[in-house]
């Protein structure tokens, strides 16, 4: 078995992204809304709402890591913000995971980006453990969302 190889992602990839991503949301117990025409329309159309790399190991997509541009006010400088990061059960322990966040780290480095931040549920302690093996710090900071009706609710109640 040879190393896995990680690379941009393409649009013949769409149907493996969304599969992963549907794994991811299942593993967090939310809604599995990923798609290959989302991930058409929102990875592979102009302009791209992300950047997805992937890992390939003996052909098959094992892996994924969905990221943007941030501002990091903390800095006052741009960084990178990571979305996700899924390594398929099957290929778990065997560095994928670690090359995935290395390539995204050199994304953040090459465009002379100063941070790479993400979040992670307080109850994934596998990941934390990960994390704090590659060197992360826990910022303890707490992501928050507004979203469905939530968001619509918000956005109607105050006169602009």
């Amino acid at each position: 078995m040879s190393a896995p190889v990680i690379r941009t992602a393409r649009p013949r990839d769409a149907a493996d992204l969304a599969r992963l991503g549907n794994e991811l949301s299942r593993l967090m117990n939310a809604p599995q809304a990923f798609s290959v025409e989302k991930i058409a329309r929102y990875a592979f159309a102009e302009p791209a709402h992300f950047e997805v790399l992937v890992a390939e190991w003996d052909d098959k997509i094992v892996g994924y890591a969905l990221f943007e541009e941030m501002f990091n006010t903390d800095l006052c400088e741009p960084g990178i913000w990571l979305h996700d990061i899924l390594v398929a059960d099957s290929a778990r322990g065997q560095g994928v995971g670690k090359r995935l966040m290395a390539a995204v780290a050199k994304a953040a480095t090459d465009r002379k980006r100063t941070s790479l931040w993400w979040g992670v549920l307080n109850s994934n302690t596998a990941a934390r453990r990960f994390y704090d093996h590659l060197g992360a710090a826990d910022d303890d900071a707490r992501v928050m969302e507004l979203s469905g009706e939530a968001l619509r609710a918000l956005s109607q109640s105050t006169s602009i």
